[in-house]
C-alpha cells in the first residue's frame, strides 16, 4: 500500500516538474517563433503525457503500461534531436 502511494506521488512530481518545463518552453517558443523552439516544446510535451499516461492510465500488464510511456518518451527524445539539429 505505501509503495503504491509513493509511486503516485513520484508520478504526480514528475507530472508537474515536466509541464513547468513545458510551460517555459511554449513560453520561449512564442516569443521567438523559431521552428527548434517549437520541437524543443513539443518533444518536452511528449515526454511529460507519456509519465501522465504511464501514471493515470492503468493498464493490467505491466510491460504494456511501460510500452506507452516507452513510445512517448522516445518520440519526445526525437522531437528533441530534431530541435538540437535545428539550431
Amino acid at each position: 500500500m505505501a509503495s503504491h502511494l509513493i509511486d503516485n506521488l513520484i508520478g504526480a512530481i514528475r507530472f508537474f516538474v515536466g509541464l513547468i518545463l513545458v510551460i517555459i518552453a511554449m513560453r520561449a517558443y512564442l516569443k521567438t517563433r523559431t521552428s527548434d523552439m517549437f520541437y524543443l516544446t513539443g518533444g518536452f510535451a511528449l515526454i511529460t503525457i507519456g509519465n501522465l499516461f504511464s501514471t493515470i492510465y492503468y493498464v493490467d500488464d505491466i510491460r504494456m503500461d511501460k510500452l506507452l510511456a516507452n513510445i512517448f518518451d522516445i518520440l519526445g527524445l526525437i522531437a528533441l534531436i530534431i530541435a538540437v539539429r535545428k539550431s
